[in-house]
């Protein structure tokens, strides 16, 4: 999980505007529920795409934990927490009478603290990373792409990449809980306030004298010179 990131719970026979939520969970990080619409922006039509109607009420959570916005033009910032993982969530939704009508339930096993918009060099977000009290994320922290198949690029190669199982079976990722930050989170920019960018991703998996990123809207991987400016996401543990 990272700060700011949602999804939606699909409540089938329920009215969902009726219901009030408790999170019962141990540890650092939080989730919020909230009955709410999805966000609506002309300008930026990607934000909760693939919602078609939003006009219509979702039931939103919401998650909460460490972040480092305020220091991403920072070279040298300061640590944050670093949560204890793996933690587990359990929401209750009660009706109106204080009856517990539906529950789910799940756990984060790790945690990511993205550099927003801000680029640099492989060795220069290292760096950041570690002075968060994190390191930078591998490909298999990413992606499940495999260096196979479609979507090949020999002008950034990915030969000797290991990503996430299941593997995809392309140099892209295949949706799956799991499998990989974006693979599992999806298409990062959609996501309202989360702060992620649409760009490649450095990892900390080098190949020769370069080293891998990672496109977070297809979960492409290639590899660059280290003194090539790419984003960073850092990760726990």
């Amino acid at each position: 999980g990272a700060d700011g990131l949602y999804f939606d719970l699909d409540i089938g026979g329920l009215d969902g505007s009726q219901l009030s939520w408790t999170v019962n969970t141990s540890g650092s990080l939080r989730a919020t529920v909230s009955w709410r619409l999805p966000v609506s922006d002309r300008n930026r039509t990607y934000i909760d795409g693939w919602i078609t109607d939003k006009s219509k009420n979702v039931t939103r959570v919401t998650l909460h934990g460490p972040e480092a916005r305020s220091q991403r033009n920072n070279n040298n910032p300061s640590r944050i927490t670093v949560p204890s993982l793996p933690q587990t969530f359990e929401l209750v939704g009660r009706d109106s009478s204080g009856n517990a009508v539906v529950k789910y339930g799940f756990v984060l096993k790790q945690w990511f603290v993205d550099r927003s918009n801000r680029r640099n060099t492989a060795p220069n977000q290292t760096a950041w990373c570690n002075s968060l009290g994190y390191r930078l994320s591998r490909v298999r922290d990413l992606t499940n792409a495999v260096c196979s198949g479609w979507n090949i690029n020999n002008n950034y190669p990915c030969t000797g990449a290991v990503g996430a199982t299941p593997s995809s079976s392309n140099n892209v990722l295949m949706r799956h809980i799991g499998a990989g930050f974006f693979t599992e989170w999806g298409y990062m920019i959609s996501y309202a306030d989360a702060d992620f960018d649409n760009y490649g991703y450095w990892t900390s998996d080098a190949t020769g004298s370069k080293q891998f990123y990672v496109s977070p809207g297809t979960g492409f991987v290639g590899s660059d010179r280290v003194s090539y400016s790419f984003l960073a996401v850092c990760t726990a543990p």
